[in-house]
C-alpha cells in the first residue's frame, strides 16, 4: 500500500510539470507574439491604422412613380452608375485630376473646380462630378482605379420619363437642393447636393415621392477602396403618385400642336381638358416643350442656358403661368350675370344685323350677314357677338366685373401645382 502511494505521487508530480510547461509555453507563444506585434511590426501596424477608416455612406432612394389614372409609367427611375472624389484622399490632386480629364474627356480643371476647396470639413464630404457615367467611361475609370485613390463611382438611381417630353410642364422638373431651401423647415432631415422636386408634380408631392435614403458603413483603405462592409440600412423606394391623367387624351393635345405643315414651327400655347363632372384635369399641355430627362440629374450649362434663353420660353408653363383673353366662353358668363340680375330672360331677344355701334365705333359680329334675332339660348349657340354687346351695355361694367368675380375670372384656380 505504501508503495502504491508513492507510485500515484510521483505521476501527480509529473502532470503537475507537465500542466505548468503547457502554461509556461501558452504565455510564452503571447509574449512572443505581442513582441512581434508591438516591436518587428508595430510601425507597419501603425501606419495602416491610420491609413484604414471607417466611412459612413448615405445611399440614395429612387423617387416614387408617377401613374396615369389606368396606371401607365409618366415617370419612374433606373439605376445608373456616377462618379465622385473625396478631397482628403486624394494622394496627388493635380495629377488626379489630369488623369480623370483625359479618362472622362474633360478638362482636369473643371473638375478640380468642381470638387471644391481641400481644407475645413469640406474636404471629407464626398462630391459627384459625373452623375451619369456612360459605359465607355465607366470602364475607363474602373480599369484604372488602383491608380486613382480618392476616386470612387458607385450606384445611383436616376430619374426617368419613360415618354419623354410628355406632360413635361405637368410632371415638372428636378434639382439640388438650394442653400435657401435647407433653411425651410419643409426640408428638414434634407443634405446639401439632394436632387429634389423644383417645379411641377415633382415639387408638389416631393414629401410623398422622396424614399428613406439608407446607409452604409464600410471600412477603407488609404486609396479608398471598400475592405470591410460593417452595417448597411438599405433605401426605400419613394411612394407612388397616381394622377387623374389620361394618357391617352395628352397624346392627343400634343399632337394637335405638333400637326404642322412642314418646314413650320410648332404651335406655341396651351390645353387642358377638365371632365366637367368630377374636375379630374385629364389632359394639361403646354408649348413649346421640353424633355425633364435632362433634369433628372445635374444639367450640364450649355443646356440649360439655351432653356433659359430661348426666346420662345420653353419652361414656361403657358397653362397656368399665362394670361389669355376669354374670348367666347366670356358668353356664358354673361348670360348667366344678366339671367341673375333679371336683364333679360329666356325669350328676350336681339336683333343682330351683322354689327354694333358704342362709343361712335362699329363692332362686327364675326358672321358678316348677322344671325338675325335670336334669344339668350340661340344667342350661345352661334356665338352671336352682337347679342352679347347689347346685353353687355345693358349690365354695366360693375354688374359684369362682379359675376364674371363670381365665376373665378381673375383668380387662381387651386390646382395641385406650384407657380400658377
Amino acid at each position: 500500500m505504501a508503495h502504491l502511494a508513492a507510485a500515484n505521487g510521483a505521476s501527480l508530480e509529473g502532470r503537475i510539470r507537465v500542466t505548468a510547461a503547457l502554461v509556461l509555453l501558452i504565455f510564452g507563444g503571447f509574449i512572443v507574439r505581442l513582441f512581434h506585434l508591438q516591436v518587428v511590426e508595430g510601425e507597419m501596424l501603425r501606419q495602416r491604422s491610420q491609413k484604414n477608416s471607417v466611412r459612413h455612406v448615405d445611399l440614395d432612394a429612387p423617387r416614387g412613380e408617377i401613374l396615369d389614372r389606368e396606371g401607365r409609367v409618366l415617370a419612374t427611375w433606373r439605376p445608373s452608375r456616377a462618379l465622385r472624389v473625396i478631397p482628403n484622399d486624394l494622394a496627388d490632386r493635380t495629377r488626379t485630376f489630369a488623369a480623370l480629364g483625359q479618362l472622362l474627356d474633360t478638362p482636369g480643371a473643371d473638375l478640380d473646380r468642381m470638387a471644391g476647396p481641400s481644407t475645413g470639413l469640406a474636404r471629407f464630404r464626398p462630391v459627384t462630378l459625373v452623375p451619369d457615367l456612360d459605359w465607355e467611361r465607366l470602364a475607363r475609370v474602373e480599369s484604372h482605379g488602383y491608380a486613382l485613390p480618392g476616386v470612387e463611382t458607385f450606384e445611383q438611381p436616376r430619374r426617368f420619363y419613360p415618354a419623354g417630353t410628355l406632360a413635361a410642364h405637368l410632371l415638372g422638373t428636378l434639382g439640388e437642393i438650394q442653400a435657401v431651401q435647407l433653411e425651410k423647415k419643409q426640408y428638414a432631415g434634407y443634405r446639401q447636393g439632394e436632387v429634389i422636386g423644383q417645379t411641377g408634380l415633382e415639387a408638389r408631392f416631393e414629401a410623398q415621392l422622396r424614399g428613406r435614403v439608407g446607409r452604409r458603413d464600410v471600412v477603407v483603405d488609404a486609396a479608398g477602396r471598400e475592405i470591410e462592409k460593417l452595417r448597411e440600412l438599405p433605401p426605400a423606394v419613394g411612394g407612388r403618385v397616381i394622377l387623374a391623367l389620361d394618357r391617352d387624351l395628352q397624346e392627343e393635345a400634343e399632337a394637335g400642336f405638333r400637326a404642322v405643315p412642314e418646314g413650320e414651327p410648332e404651335r406655341m400655347g396651351a390645353a387642358v381638358a377638365i371632365d366637367v363632372r368630377s374636375g379630374d384635369v385629364l389632359a394639361l399641355t403646354s408649348f413649346p416643350t421640353y424633355d425633364p430627362n435632362v433634369f433628372s440629374s445635374r444639367i450640364d450649362s450649355k443646356t440649360w442656358r439655351g432653356l433659359v434663353d430661348d426666346e420662345w420660353k420653353p419652361l414656361r408653363n403657358r397653362a397656368i403661368q399665362n394670361h389669355y383673353p376669354p374670348g367666347s366662353t366670356h358668353k356664358a358668363v354673361m348670360a348667366g350675370a344678366a339671367l341673375q340680375e333679371g336683364t333679360i330672360d329666356t325669350n328676350t331677344r336681339v336683333f343682330c344685323p351683322g354689327y354694333y355701334y358704342f362709343g361712335g365705333r362699329r363692332f362686327g359680329c364675326w358672321k358678316k350677314e348677322g344671325h338675325g334675332s335670336v334669344n339668350v339660348i340661340q344667342a350661345l349657340q352661334r356665338s352671336c357677338d352682337v347679342f352679347f354687346y347689347t346685353v353687355g351695355v345693358q349690365l354695366g361694367i360693375d354688374r359684369i366685373a362682379k359675376h364674371a368675380s363670381s365665376f373665378g375670372l381673375g383668380d387662381t384656380t387651386g390646382i395641385d401645382l406650384p407657380g400658377e
